[in-house]
This record gives C-alpha cells, sequence and structure tokens, in this order.
C-alpha cells in the first residue's frame, strides 16, 4: 500500500485518547504484517504491536505511536489539499507510523529489526512504550515524531506540574473590590508570570558547540520555558468576589536551565504552591545514556538524512515524549519523523512530500544499522 494510502487508511481509525482504543489499529497492522512473527502486549486494555523482522546479535526498534489526542468525528476523514494531507493523527503520528511500515518493503536486514507500534503515548505511555519495552528490548531505538525530514530530535525539556492557590477577600460584587479577590489575582499572576517565562534564556553554548564538532546545527524549536496555565477553578457563584481558586499549571524548560531558578518565580508570600509532579530531561548529555551510545545512532540518522540530499539538524524540544521510557535503561533513542503543521489543532496536516522522503530516511537507517 502506499504511503499516503496507508496514512488515510490508519487516520480512518477512531483511536482518539481518551479513551485511547487501539485495537482496531493493531488488527490493521497485524494484518499488513501477517507473514512476520507479530506480538501483542496488552495493559489496561490497551493494545501494542511488536513486530519482528529478521534475526541478529544486534536490535533496532523503530516505532511511533497509535493514539491521536480528541477531535470531532468529521476529523477522521482524511483529505489531501495542495500536497497536504489533513487529518486528526496525519502528522502526530499515524504518517509515522505508515512511513515506518512502508520503509519495511521487502527489507531483509543483517540483524534483529523490531517495530513496535503503541498505545497512550499523549497520556504519558505507561501502558504504550514503557510496557513494550520492558518486555522488547533493543540496542537503539528510532522514535517516529513529526520532526521534519531534516531534523532530529536530541533533547526534550522538563517538565513540572504545579498546583497553585490564591486566597482574596470575598463579598458581594456591589461592594467589595474585585481587584482583591482571588480570580483576578490569579489573573494577574497568570500574565506577569508567563511574560517572565517568555524571555526566560539559558546559556546553551556547549551544546551548540557539541554538535558544531559533528558538523551539525543545534536549534531550539519554540522557546527555551513556558509557563501554561493549564485549568483554573474557583469561586462560590456570580455576583460574590471570590475567596479563593486554584490554578494548575504545566510549566516546562530547557535542560540548562536549573528547577530551582524556576521555583524562585513562585516563592511569594500570597500563593501556596505544591510541586505535584516532576519529569526531567532526557537526551544527549543529559541523563546516564552513554555518549559513546548516542554518537553511534546520531551517525547513522546523520548519515540517513544527509543520503537524500538534506542538511540535518540537532533540535531541542519543549515536548516530552516516549523516549524516556527508552533511555532510562540506558539505551540511545531519539525521534525523527515527517513533518506536518497544527499539532493537536482540528487542522493537523502532514506534508505528502515528507511521508515519501521521510520512508527513504527510515529505510536508510535500516541499512545503516549493520554500522551500529
Amino acid at each position: 500500500m502506499d504511503v499516503v494510502d496507508l496514512t488515510k487508511a490508519l487516520v480512518k481509525i477512531d483511536t482518539r485518547n481518551p479513551p485511547g482504543d487501539t485495537s482496531q489499529a493493531v488488527d490493521f497492522l497485524q494484518n499488513f504484517f501477517s507473514s512476520f512473527k507479530t506480538r501483542v502486549y496488552e495493559k489496561e486494555g490497551k493494545e501494542n504491536l511488536l513486530v519482528e523482522i529478521g534475526s541478529g546479535k544486534k536490535t533496532l526498534m523503530l516505532t511511533s505511536h497509535l493514539d491521536t489526542v480528541p477531535a470531532r468525528d468529521e476529523l477522521l476523514n482524511p483529505v489531501v489539499v495542495n500536497g497536504k494531507l489533513f487529518g486528526r493523527g496525519s502528522c502526530d503520528a499515524k504518517g509515522c507510523v505508515s512511513a515506518i511500515c512502508s520503509a519495511v518493503e521487502d527489507v531483509e536486514p543483517e540483524f534483529n529489526l523490531k517495530l513496535a507500534f503503541t498505545a497512550d503515548e499523549e497520556v504519558g505511555g505507561k501502558n504504550g512504550l514503557k510496557v513494550v519495552f520492558e518486555k522488547e528490548k533493543a540496542d537503539a531505538v528510532v522514535i517516529g515524531e513529526p520532526t521534519g525530514c531534516n531534523s532530529v530530535m536530541v533533547l526534550q525539556g522538563s517538565v513540572l506540574a504545579l498546583d497553585i492557590s490564591f486566597n482574596g477577600k470575598d463579598g458581594h460584587t456591589a461592594s467589595q473590590n474585585p481587584c482583591e479577590g482571588a480570580i483576578f489575582k490569579s489573573a494577574s499572576f497568570i500574565v506577569e508570570i508567563a511574560e517572565k517565562f517568555k524571555n526566560l534564556k539559558g546559556n546553551y553554548e556547549h551544546y551548540k558547540a557539541f554538535f558544531a564538532s559533528l558538523g551539525v546545527d543545534f536549534v531550539i524549536k519554540s522557546w527555551e520555558a513556558v509557563f501554561n496555565p493549564s485549568m483554573i477553578r474557583g469561586g462560590l457563584k456570580r455576583n460574590v468576589v471570590a475567596p479563593s481558586c486554584d490554578l494548575y499549571a504545566d510549566v516546562r524548560f530547557a535542560p540548562w536551565i536549573g528547577v530551582d531558578e524556576i521555583l524562585k518565580f513562585f516563592e511569594r508570600e500570597d500563593l501556596e504552591v505544591k510541586v505535584s509532579g516532576f519529569l526531567p530531561s532526557y537526551g544527549i548529555l543529559t541523563d546516564s545514556v552513554s555518549l559513546e551510545s548516542d554518537l553511534k545512532l546520531l551517525k547513522i540518522l546523520f548519515d540517513a538524512i544527509r543520503e537524500e540530499n538534506l542538511n540535518p539538524k540537532a533540535i531541542f524540544s519543549l515536548g516530552v515524549g516516549d523516549s524516556r521510557h527508552v533511555r532510562k535503561f540506558g539505551v540511545p533513542a531519539f525521534y525523527i519523523g515527517p513533518g506536518g503543521g497544527n499539532l493537536h489543532s482540528e487542522n493537523e496536516f502532514v506534508f505528502v512530500s515528507e511521508l515519501r522522503r521521510m520512508t527513504k530516511i527510515y529505510r536508510n537507517i535500516i541499512e545503516k544499522f549493520k554500522m551500529f
């Protein structure tokens, strides 16, 4: 099946998360790979498919996720307009899945090649690649995410989940100054802190110098830090100035910015702050994976990109994904996949040209892995 038609077929299968039911997509792909050895791993009703091709001492895993973020039903009807394939999951990440599938057509690797198509990446991956990789180890992992064909995501940000409580003076709207209420205080705080995070910069010269030594540019995708006030709850009724409210924030920042530096922004007498979760940064020069292993895999990825007459880039993103479920075992893992736009929005798309080019790059990676 052509990579574009395969992407369309996968988009039509409803894997919106929640509920994140991947069983139909797994059935489809299991039929697609019916001539190969396959295994299904299930946890909490979420299915993951493992396809095994070839054999040998070394193992490469190519993986991407089947679940998508929520969307209207209409977005499960893919359309191609002006070289862009629109539809929920077209870019994140069913285009990646399709390119991986197309890349292994007629391949006969001299090593063990595993394909993992997983669940629940959009909600942390604990029922997805985490489950699969605990069962199916590999020496190196390439994760399909929509970086663009010339870009390898080598580093991802740290994440703080903060619960912030505000207190204010309550009273009737007609007699109590609303500016002294908790919700107004929270709104003022959001505006102030968001601007500070937008302008927050750190020193990443050692990353630039490191990748320059490899002949590759190091690029920051979006920002070095971001404060997202995800949810706010509080207030009593419409005509009462709110005595209290709670703000739930997603805070992300680069590994060259310390967590203590981030938390100082929230050291205020009028706030109560609780850290409800922390995910450290994962990636090269940051976690426990050996530099030698990372460089071996990066050389393969960069050379695979160059073979398609592209100049590879190493990118940092505040987005987080499944690499932590691999790298915590000391195994190198990086992201690369066909690019598009408007991820998680109603106008999500993947470029048709990127689908075709990425298929070739994945194939190049497979062919070059014998040198790992």
